[in-house]
């Protein structure tokens, strides 16, 4: 794969870089956050641009770009902290809708390209520590008829269900909490009889929502794709999902470090300038070190989405793992180095950690990436 950026995505680049700081830099972003971490005309914006539907095939309204592309929007939206709901929606959604195969996702995402729908993913479940395949939520065929389920479950943190349109809802119609057959996917209107939901504000500014699923009755027409067989939709929308969040990090890492340097080389200590002590200066080269091999994971991920089942799954694993314990290190360390100011509420530099915080946690922290990287190579192992 070529990381060269051509002509066409240089543009988008710079579109959205432009986008991005006119609109949606840290010292605008208050009244957003009040208003639920979500601008309908920044939204309408983006649809306009064509982001929304960046990845979208074009049979459905979209751009039909790459995953490269994706990774430029997002690396962007981390350079300002934009709190708005692009990664929930026109990434983890969005793939989610695509990998379904199901005739439903057409106009769904039609509507999605062109702003019209918010359509979010709820699958993430209290206990499920990152593991795509744990659902305990359970659907329930009636006796009388088999094409109609009741819902019943809760799930966490869903990201954007503040705002959200439509819910695509995991659910398991067999099989053991953690089994990857027996999931199957249903869309659901939040404003359902039975669905009830609980908002909260994450620390790093965006709004995620809880919701609490009793006797929510769905029929034929709202599953999407096979019973039983959404584990491979949830699968391929998670992995896009990943990729967008190493993207983001990289863009978090980027940003944080240049302004730490910035801050270095006007702040004086003791009559000198803070940037000119060979220590700091050291920390500054670690934390370089940390940011360009963050990069060169990302594009490890991003080559591997065309691999084999465990490759990809292995190079994802991988590039989570490092990208989260590497940003952990870069956003702490620019607060060090700011020392007080690094962690007031206004002042930009701790917010980089806040975020970066959150999506090493998000789909799998570091440390449950590692374990699967470990598991599998015991697999390998014991094969061999």
């Amino acid at each position: 794969m070529d990381f060269q950026l051509n002509q066409e995505q240089t543009m988008l680049q710079d579109s959205v870089r432009r986008f991005m700081e006119d609109n949606c830099a840290f010292d605008k972003r208050a009244s957003v956050v009040d208003k639920g971490s979500f601008d309908s005309s920044h939204w309408q914006q983006m649809a306009d641009l064509g982001l929304l539907g960046l990845t979208v095939p074009e049979e459905f309204g979209g751009m039909n770009c790459s995953a490269v592309e994706s990774a430029l929007v997002m690396e962007e939206i981390g350079r300002v902290l934009c709190v708005e709901p692009f990664w929930a929606v026109a990434v983890l959604a969005a793939q989610t809708l695509i990998a379904s195969r199901d005739a439903k996702a057409a106009p769904l995402l039609q509507a999605l390209c062109l702003g019209e729908l918010l359509p979010v993913l709820a699958h993430e479940e209290a206990d499920a520590r990152g593991n795509t395949a744990h659902v305990q939520t359970r659907a329930t065929a009636t006796a009388i008829d088999s094409g109609r389920w009741y819902l019943n479950g809760e799930k966490v943190a869903v990201v954007a269900g503040n705002v959200a349109e439509l819910l695509i809802v995991s659910a398991r119609t067999s099989g053991k909490h953690d089994d990857e057959q027996g999931i199957s996917l249903f869309l659901v209107d939040p404003k359902s009889p039975g669905v009830e939901r609980r908002d909260v504000r994450l620390i790093d500014n965006r709004w995620a929502s809880h919701f609490y699923l009793r006797d929510v009755e769905v029929t034929q027409t709202n599953l999407l794709g096979a019973t039983g067989l959404g584990f491979a939709a949830l699968r391929r929308g998670i992995e896009q999902a990943t990729v967008a969040l190493c993207a983001e990090a990289v863009g978090i890492m980027e940003r944080s470090l240049w302004i730490t340097r910035d801050y270095l080389k006007t702040r004086k200590q003791f009559g000198q300038l803070l940037g000119d002590f060979q220590s700091l200066q050291h920390r500054m080269s670690e934390m370089l070190i940390e940011l360009e091999l963050s990069r060169g994971m990302l594009h490890y991920a991003l080559s591997s989405l065309d691999k084999g089942s465990a490759e990809r799954t292995l190079a994802l694993s991988a590039a989570k793992a490092h990208i989260g314990k590497s940003g952990h290190f870069v956003c702490g360390q620019s607060i060090q180095l700011h020392g007080g100011i690094g962690v007031t509420e206004e002042y930009v530099i701790g917010h980089y950690f806040k975020r970066m915080t959150l999506i090493n946690s998000a789909l799998g922290s570091s440390m449950h990436h590692f374990e699967q990287m470990a598991a599998q190579e015991r697999t390998t192992v014991a094969v061999a």
